[in-house]
């Protein structure tokens, strides 16, 4: 727990975090702003997703998908756990914290599933995803970065609604405010600001 306290250290992962007492437990030790981000990772993590989402000092969290499998005896890492995956999505953002991390893919060598499993994540709502070897890391980053297509579309949208306020049709498609604020998203994420 002194690591906590050092300078240079920004966050900390807690394992098996369970309920807003153990991120308590760990955050009491830690610097004034450095963040904790719980590893949900079992049945009773799970079960009170939000209310370790919402306790203080949470960042954002991490779906340990391999031991939350082993623990529930699931096999398989795609529709399986679809339900669970949807319940970190969710709980991240009704406690308002920052999109949470997906699991790892244990395939080191199988690039097509891990860029399978990375936007199946990214299309689900993860905010990012672990990486157990470094050769998974550009493929990672990558399926995270908003494509030159996504980011045409959005500033078509954002030019589009500058000529006046309400819903409009592009490309045969009704946009509105929900949709205004996903093309605002995109462009930010790529580090450009909507104009």
């Amino acid at each position: 727990m002194r690591l906590g306290r050092e300078q240079g250290v920004t966050g900390i992962v807690l394992p098996k975090a369970e309920s807003a007492a153990d991120v308590a437990l760990v955050a009491r030790h830690l610097r004034p702003g450095v963040k904790v981000l719980p590893l949900i990772e079992t049945a009773r993590g799970m079960a009170n997703v939000n209310e370790v989402a919402g306790a203080p000092g949470v960042d954002r969290l991490i779906f340990g998908t391999v031991d939350f499998r082993t623990e529930l005896g699931i096999e398989g890492d795609g529709q399986e756990l679809l339900f669970f995956r949807s319940m970190l999505v969710l709980a991240s953002r009704v406690a308002g914290i920052a999109a949470p991390v997906d699991g790892v893919t244990v395939a080191i060598s199988d690039v097509e599933e891990l860029r399978n499993a990375t936007e199946r994540g990214r299309r689900l709502g993860f905010g990012a995803k672990l990486c157990i070897h470094p050769a998974q890391v550009a493929e990672v980053n990558a399926a995270y970065q908003p494509t030159e297509a996504q980011l045409a579309w959005a500033a078509r949208v954002v030019g589009q609604a500058r000529s006046g306020p309400g819903a409009f049709q592009l490309d045969g498609e009704m946009i509105d405010a929900p949709v205004m604020a996903r093309a605002v998203t995109l462009l930010k994420r790529a580090g450009r600001e909507p104009a």
